[in-house]
């Protein structure tokens, strides 16, 4: 049986079982039962989260907390502080597994922005750093699992109401992706 770690925030989370339940005659599917948030908290806990070094596939991503804008307006996570982070979670991760593949950001509705109180996302800073965290992990030999391209044709028959995480459709669209790209 193949030994698969999936790190991620709550997007993560939500496809996780679904994953687990599609591979479950040929994987053990391992994942933090944290929500592994922003690129910097996932470095930081990465010691805890990927402890062993013999995973035949770990799929990572960061990106829903780092494309946040703050109180101040300000992104949480600035472009080039989330691809120096990317960058050094890749080089740890490499050195655990056979297969190691970056999962892409995936989109929220159009008027998130507009209508959330707080943590207000944009798809075009979406894009912007999966454009940017694709093009560094192509560079590092690592593959994408474009998660982003799943969900985006439809986001509001794929992202739940509250504008940002999945409806059960969704989950299961995202769960057949990353499934078929450990059977890949």
């Amino acid at each position: 049986m193949k030994k698969v770690l999936l790190i991620g925030d709550s997007i993560r989370l939500g496809y996780q079982p679904a994953v687990t339940e599609l591979l479950k005659d040929e994987a053990v599917v391992h994942g933090p039962a944290a929500n592994c948030s922003f690129s910097a908290f996932t470095l930081w806990n990465l010691d805890n989260w990927a402890p062993e070094d013999d995973y035949d596939f770990i799929q990572w991503n960061n990106g829903q907390w780092d494309t946040c804008h703050m109180m101040d307006g300000k992104i949480h996570t600035p472009l080039p502080a989330y691809m120096e982070i990317q960058a050094r979670i890749a080089n740890i991760l490499a050195k655990k597994t056979k297969r190691l593949v970056f999962a892409t950001t995936t989109p929220v509705w159009p008027e998130q922005f507009e209508s959330a109180k707080c943590h207000q996302r944009r798809n075009e800073d979406i894009i912007s750093y999966n454009i940017a965290a694709t093009k560094l992990c192509i560079k590092l030999g690592i593959e994408i699992n474009d998660l982003h391209a799943v969900l985006a044709p439809d986001v509001k028959r794929y992202i739940s109401k509250d504008m940002v995480h999945l409806t059960e459709e969704g989950n299961n669209a995202c769960a057949e992706q990353v499934a078929a790209k450990v059977r890949s």
